[in-house]
């Protein structure tokens, strides 16, 4: 593919990149793995492309994940002082050591691979609930009707949130993924005011009655682990951006890529123990998340022989990392549920690895196993070159799943 294509100073964020960014990242990878990308209100980004450039990038304390520091150079690049909200200042992604260790080791009991598996029986039930209300319709769809409330639910419960409230989670998690801060409608500040308010609220409720929830745990936590009212709103925001909309992705991913492989699906129904040890593969090759949070360099960084000035914003492509021929040397674009330890990347590495990790690969497993063995001759109801993503420099959903059950 060596010099048979011209890239855009856009070229990330065009529509035919969403729509099929492989031959692009490859030809990227290839011939430049660190590009520059224009930003289309102004600035650059600096893309990293390749699997252990991506590693190194990851884990180098050079690239911050500090959210004051992303924000003063939006300031600076906008000319408008912004500042950000308290709800998203707080919690572990956007934040860099010191502040970062103790948030960490105060909610990561909440998310080890036992609490994660404790919830199964529970995630059944919302899978099997969902299920039910999509079995009398022609044409459902799988993404709003299923992969989207799916972990919104069950994030929503394990905060401790009531069932009366989950149609508000599921909207204000769309809100707060599909708007950004420059935005000027007003739409994103409107839905941060309202879950606010409400988390506010639940927090409250919860310091005088607790209950057998995460909310609960981390307000009544041991002094030593305990967070402030302020730093616990803003991980139940955390949890409503990062952990719905991965896992959002994830579930419609796997189970579109499953659709459209019906004998990788047949080995999955006919060896159910299998579902736990292949999900590594199916993440590495849906790719639900299309690249990492933004870094901003603290200083001069030199990533795949380009040296990268301090103050620069770096985009680390995890779909690309995931199809590194590098990394995975055996034929990256196909999905292969006997490949040996597929390393991706999509939950991040080094301090910033998602807390949610296995509880993300619980949610898609169940919500993608109950789907196939309740309705085992479910189809697409449109040919799979017509199934659209939205455009998302984090994640990478469908815009729709129409199947026919």
């Amino acid at each position: 593919m060596a010099g048979t294509r011209t890239l855009s100073k856009y070229w990330m964020l065009t529509n035919d990149f969403t729509q099929n960014p492989y031959p692009v990242l490859e030809h990227v990878r290839n011939e430049s793995p660190v590009s520059e990308l224009s930003m289309p209100g102004g600035g650059r980004a600096f893309v990293v492309t390749r699997y252990e450039d991506a590693k190194a990038a990851l884990a180098d304390p050079r690239l911050s994940r500090d959210i004051h520091v992303h924000y003063r150079l939006m300031s600076e690049r906008t000319g408008q002082t912004m500042t950000p909200p308290p709800e998203e200042a707080n919690h572990l992604a956007n934040l860099e050591p010191p502040r970062h260790t103790p948030l960490r080791r105060a909610i990561s009991f909440a998310f080890t691979p036992r609490r994660a598996e404790a919830l199964r029986p529970r995630v059944e039930e919302i899978a099997d609930d969902l299920l039910d209300r999509l079995a009398g319709q022609p044409v459902p769809d799988l993404i709003a009707g299923y992969a989207d409330p799916l972990p919104v639910i069950t994030i929503a419960e394990l905060m401790g949130v009531p069932a009366d409230a989950w149609p508000d989670f599921l909207r204000w998690s769309t809100a707060l993924r599909t708007y950004s801060p420059t935005d000027g409608s007003g739409v994103l500040d409107r839905n941060i005011q309202e879950l606010s308010a409400y988390m506010s609220a639940l927090i409250a409720e919860k310091e005088r009655e607790p209950g057998d929830d995460l909310l609960s745990a981390l307000i009544h936590a041991d002094p030593e682990r305990r967070l402030t009212s302020t730093e616990i709103l803003s991980t139940g925001f955390a949890l409503m951006t990062g952990g719905n909309d991965t896992t959002a992705s994830l579930v419609g991913g796997v189970i579109a890529a499953l659709l459209t492989h019906p004998d990788e699906r047949e080995q999955l129904l006919g060896e159910p123990g299998r579902w736990g040890k292949s999900m590594d593969e199916l993440i590495r090759y849906v790719s639900p998340i299309s690249n990492a949070l933004q870094r901003v360099t603290t200083e001069p960084v030199e990533l795949g022989g380009v040296t990268i000035p301090a103050g620069e914003v770096v985009v680390i492509s995890v779909m690309s990392t995931n199809r590194d021929t590098s990394q995975f040397p055996d034929h990256p674009d196909v999905l292969d549920l006997d490949r040996h330890k597929p390393a991706h990347l999509s939950f991040g590495f080094g301090i910033h690895y998602c807390s949610g990790a296995h509880l993300a690969k619980v949610i898609t497993e169940i919500g993608a196993r109950r789907l196939f063995e309740r309705f085992p001759d479910v189809r697409l109801a449109v040919e799979p070159a017509e199934l659209r993503y939205a455009q998302n420099v984090v994640v990478r959903p469908l815009e729709a799943l129409p199947v026919r059950l």
